[in-house]
């Protein structure tokens, strides 16, 4: 089903005020691609706490939750197509993510949600609260259209091991076979020299392989969910969406190595958020 260009993403995740992750990078892709964006920050810092320090805090939920009650008394949450949801700054958090999912749906039951559910990666592990893991898995996954975790998170929310293309299919399958998703997709494997992303349904997987490039990938991940949605709503076809996906985010790195900065080179690549110069193809698998 196609959705119209003019219905709004409601997008909760991170914030930082230099930099280029979670809403910082998130809100920027979508209305590149022709989305209006409501946005939410789950927390706002000066920027990734990567590069050795930060100030700011998690939002509390008592203040996402009124915000969620204001835009809904305001008929703002009306016309939403979709929900993202990135970093949680607190389990807490999770509920005010259900809250906003469960508002908007009863405005629209066709509301698409797509859960980014960041918990860690390889080599660092869990970058996270103790309990946000267990949030997701059991406030946010259940009500989840999409969700794109990495392989270290499909790792902890499916229970098996994620090496390979064979285990994140496999592991992909249990998530949504437990929680009624449409689509799982995994970012973030590491084969040789290559990157793979895969996109699974009951039915039917593919896979993207993109050349590894030695760049800072902050929020990476943060813009692959946003384009990654953005691609599903024009046409719900996890292959196109998986292929325009990698194939944008494979360029971005490769403007970010060439400037050699710490953080995305976005706004320098940013054309190739609507047009990356080369397609990697998705193949089924």
């Amino acid at each position: 089903m196609e959705i119209d260009m003019c219905q709004p993403v409601l997008t909760l995740q991170s914030s930082v005020a230099y930099g280029h992750v979670g809403n910082s990078t998130a809100a920027f892709a979508l209305q590149r691609l022709g989305r209006e964006v409501i946005r939410i920050d789950t927390v706002r810092f000066s920027n990734h706490p990567a590069h050795g320090g930060f100030t700011g805090d998690s939002t509390s939920s008592a203040e996402i939750n009124s915000l969620i009650s204001g835009l809904s008394s305001g008929g703002f949450l009306l016309n939403v197509s979709a929900v993202l949801s990135g970093y949680l700054g607190t389990s807490a958090n999770a509920q005010s993510v259900k809250k906003a999912v469960v508002t908007t749906r009863a405005a629209n039951p066709a509301v698409i949600f797509c859960l980014d559910p960041v918990i860690g990666d390889h080599p660092k592990g869990r970058f996270v609260a103790e309990d946000v893991p267990n949030a997701i898995a059991l406030e946010l996954l259940p009500i989840a259209d999409i969700a794109t975790p990495n392989a270290f998170e499909l790792e902890i929310l499916s229970g098996l091991k994620v090496q390979t293309t064979a285990q994140a299919i496999q592991a992909a399958r249990v998530l949504l076979n437990q929680h009624g998703l449409r689509v799982v997709v995994t970012t973030g494997l590491h084969v040789g020299n290559s990157i793979i992303t895969i996109a699974v349904t009951r039915t039917q997987a593919w896979e993207v392989c993109t050349p590894r490039i030695d760049a800072p990938a902050f929020g990476a991940g943060d813009l692959f969910c946003a384009i990654f949605l953005a691609r599903y709503l024009e046409k719900a076809m996890p292959d196109r969406a998986l292929s325009l996906a990698a194939s944008s985010v494979f360029a971005v790195f490769a403007e970010t190595a060439r400037s050699g900065k710490p953080e995305l080179a976005l706004i320098k690549a940013q054309d190739a958020l609507l047009n990356p110069p080369e397609i990697f193809p998705a193949e089924i698998r």
